[in-house]
């Protein structure tokens, strides 16, 4: 009698593919890994995914997804910078995976749903349209991901953290309020 398919299966491999990545980044994420921590077979993982690189464009969505997830609740665009450096500190590799080629997906047509979020809090703010705000997003996003990056290195002093994270704050609040003032001259 032939073997049924395993309906559950590439949820599982994905759920065992996003644990390991998350505690321990791409060293730990192998198809046999992934595979035994799936309850499969390494063979029946080539089967569902051509290679590590299909699998970790699944992986990329489902933290891009997290990450949206954390910013959506923000109710401002200086409170959705504040999640997204929180984000980044509580899940490194996820955040790794992430931002890898941000700056080649700014470039191209590919879904950019965080970027889209920070205009549309922006317009919220400021008024106007979304795209109105892309290059205040377009810096937001770099003063972030500078932060970010410098907040992931190792050995980086707790004291030192929490400046980073002020100062990086102040910053985005600072263009922000830059932005603001900007529109009500033009106005006036």
């Amino acid at each position: 009698m032939p073997r049924k398919p395993d309906a559950e299966l590439e949820s599982r491999v994905l759920e065992a593919a996003y644990k390991l990545w998350s505690n321990g980044g791409e060293k730990a994420l192998t198809m046999r890994a992934v595979a035994r921590s799936a309850g499969t077979t390494t063979p029946t993982m080539y089967q569902r995914f051509r290679d590590k690189k299909d699998l970790m464009m699944l992986l990329r969505n489902r933290a891009l997804e997290k990450l949206v997830s954390v910013l959506q609740p923000a109710c401002s665009p200086a409170a959705t910078c504040g999640r997204f450096l929180d984000f980044a500190s509580s899940h490194p590799h996820q955040y790794r995976l992430v931002t890898a080629d941000w700056a080649v997906k700014l470039s191209g047509r590919e879904r950019r749903p965080t970027f889209e979020l920070i205009k549309k809090r922006l317009a919220v703010q400021l008024g106007g349209a979304p795209e109105e705000h892309a290059r205040l997003a377009l810096a937001l996003g770099a003063l972030i991901h500078g932060t970010a990056t410098m907040l992931l290195a190792e050995g980086v002093h707790q004291k030192v953290s929490r400046q980073l994270r002020s100062t990086c704050n102040e910053a985005c609040d600072t263009l922000i309020q830059s932005a603001a003032a900007k529109r009500a001259r033009a106005k006036n």
